[in-house]
């Protein structure tokens, strides 16, 4: 298995397992994404497995992306396990993925992919954790690489409209993960 991988794996089940404590209500809940609800982020969040489920079996991104349904928890355990299925083939990580984030920004490898996505699903990780009023700790080899890669994207991308907010200066004596955050635009 491949680090990215392994990383997205952890990001995956720690996304089922905040979404498991979460109550019902959590979805109708304001977000720490700006404008975003708790039904924004779940809805991000199995997007996000159904992006790599359709990239990992025909190289292109989905057709649509999954939305809040009746029963929320079965739906995602339904595309998780649909997706760590898709990604079990000894080719997979070394296929390639046609334009997932536009034309601009050109094809990669599927474990490039992964490893992007894994860093992306974290923060959401929180952000869930964070509406639902839960535990929000997350797995600190997961923080760390999730800040790197995060970091590893340009200025000019990473705040770009639609991505991450302004970096916010961490306290002194802040934790590694309050430091991620804070890094990528939350308020911790």
């Amino acid at each position: 298995m491949s680090e990215n991988l392994r990383h997205y794996t952890s990001a995956v089940y720690a996304f089922d397992h905040v979404l498991k404590m979460a109550k019902p209500t959590v979805f109708n809940r304001k977000a720490p994404c700006e404008g975003w609800t708790g039904k924004d982020v779940y809805e991000h969040g199995i997007g996000n497995l159904a992006m790599i489920k359709s990239f990992a079996t025909t190289g292109k991104g989905p057709k649509s992306s999954p939305k809040l349904g009746k029963d929320p928890l079965g739906a995602w355990i339904k595309m998780r396990d649909q997706t760590l299925a898709a990604l079990d083939h000894s080719h997979v990580l070394q296929s390639e993925a046609h334009e997932p984030f536009g034309p601009g920004f050109g094809s990669m490898p599927m474990d490039n992919l992964v490893g992007f996505m894994a860093a992306e699903l974290a923060v959401h990780v929180w952000d869930l954790a964070r509406t639902a009023k839960v535990d929000e700790r997350l797995d600190p080899a997961l923080v760390k690489f999730t800040l790197a890669t995060w970091k590893s994207l340009g200025e000019d991308v990473l705040r770009m409209p639609g991505m991450m907010g302004a970096a916010v200066k961490p306290a002194a004596g802040a934790d590694a993960q309050t430091k991620m955050l804070n890094y990528l635009g939350r308020t911790v």
